[in-house]
């Protein structure tokens, strides 16, 4: 499903939204809180359009409107895998939300605000079923989340038909911002740009002529997988190996003797930590003395690198990021203090979440009855026409939903810990 993109109402909307909030209103103090700021300082200016009624400050929004009556909570919802093998990725997202909610001051305007999470198990039919939930909830605000790709893919059809606002700081795939849906956003690379400086660093860094792949067979390992294929080939390499393996087993040893058999300087798995932890040590059990690569699902210290048992040292991955940070030390201790290191999506689901709660402080409006309104798509649009400075860096979003500027750095295992090694910077 396409949605319609309303571009004059769209222009049209934002002025009078930002015309609002600068003046005009003789109840508002003419601070519109969080804008451009990272909100580690815990002071929102949550002023909002206390004295407007909204009824002459726009036309009826083509998405309608989030309603909340007075008393009532404003929901932000987190969508990720909760428990098993990948809890420590969803736990974070959660931690990060929490977080931003608490340096955003807790309310919008008076209306407090919860998160609200929910199980998906990165797959595919619960997402669908998480989604359903959420957008069934009338206090939902928005959605950070779902963390794998293969969830997002099905789930964000719910959301679009039901036009939740959703950002997922995690998936990466190139399909899941193809398809011209208004209401996702991401705040990470997608896969293209991860392959590119994967295949070139193995190339042109460690000089590496021949790679076996192997991938989870999920949208997002297999999409990985299938993009390094092609650019690894492209730039002159050999692959001599493309296998898939079966999440949730444990032994990899039939496939780990296919991928061998031909001898690679490298091997590339496209998939997630706990896979990716039982690999590697089957990997150098099975005698592979060469480099071991993967995505940024395997960038998680406690379920990749500690659980390998000492094998994941040398290891590579990457991770994609964007330029310019701002506070992000700063962030990480305060984070750390409260709820231990941030393992991987922490910050990007910090910042996803500050941006739908700046987005709504500034089309927030209450009613005659004192109803908090939120409409749809002017918070939709206000995501996409706001710059951010986040502690994952400079966001700014293209029409697509993607970012405008991204980086992908290539981190190596030393010592049991993820080191930077090189990062390669896109857009403008």
């Amino acid at each position: 499903m396409k949605i319609k993109r309303y571009t004059l109402f769209s222009l049209l909307l934002i002025v009078v939204l930002l015309l609002a909030a600068c003046g005009g209103n003789t109840t508002d103090t003419g601070d519109t809180g969080n804008t451009g700021d990272t909100g580690n300082t815990g002071d929102t200016g949550n002023t909002g359009n206390t004295g407007d009624t909204g009824d002459e400050m726009m036309e009826e929004d083509p998405w309608g409107y989030i309603t909340f009556a007075p008393g009532e909570s404003i929901k932000l919802a987190v969508s990720s895998a909760l428990a098993g093998g990948y809890a420590v990725y969803g736990q974070d997202m959660v931690n990060g939300v929490e977080l931003a909610i608490e340096d955003f001051g807790g309310e919008l305007m008076g209306f407090p605000i919860i998160v609200e999470a929910g199980d998906d198990g990165c797959e595919g039919a619960p997402a669908v079923t998480v989604a359903e939930q959420f957008s069934a909830d009338p206090a939902v605000l928005g959605v950070i989340g779902p963390m794998c790709s293969g969830s997002v893919f099905p789930a964000s059809d719910i959301y679009a038909g039901n036009n939740v606002v959703m950002i997922t700081p995690s998936s990466t795939a190139v399909i899941i911002t193809a398809r011209g849906y208004q209401n996702l956003f991401r705040t990470v690379a997608n896969d293209d740009l991860q392959a590119e400086v994967t295949a070139g660093f193995l190339a042109e860094d460690k000089g590496v002529t021949t790679l076996g792949i192997m991938h989870d067979q999920s949208l997002y390992g297999e999409g990985i997988a299938q993009a390094i294929s092609d650019k690894f080939e492209a730039g002159g390499g050999t692959v001599t190996a493309f296998e898939g393996i079966t999440r949730g087993e444990t032994d990899y040893s039939a496939v780990i003797s296919e991928v061998l058999a031909g001898e690679p300087e490298a091997v590339y798995f496209g998939g997630m930590d706990a896979e990716g932890a039982l690999l590697i040590n089957q990997l150098r059990a099975a005698g592979f003395e060469g480099i071991f690569f993967g995505p940024d699902g395997i960038k998680s210290k406690p379920t990749f690198i500690d659980a390998s048992g000492g094998a994941a040292e040398g290891s590579f991955a990457t991770f994609g990021a964007v330029a310019g940070a701002v506070g992000a030390e700063d962030w990480a201790t305060r984070f750390a203090e409260k709820y231990g290191d941030p393992v991987a999506y922490g910050p990007g689901s910090y910042d996803s979440a500050t941006i739908i709660l700046q987005a709504a402080e500034k089309v927030a409006f209450l009613d005659a009855d004192g109803n908090l309104k939120i409409p749809r798509f002017a918070l939709a649009e206000m995501i996409r026409a706001t710059p951010y400075e986040g502690v994952t860096g400079a966001l700014q979003f293209t029409e697509t939903g993607d970012l405008a500027k991204v980086s992908i750095t290539v981190f190596e295992v030393v010592d049991g810990d993820f080191i930077e090694v090189k990062t390669v910077d896109f857009g403008e």
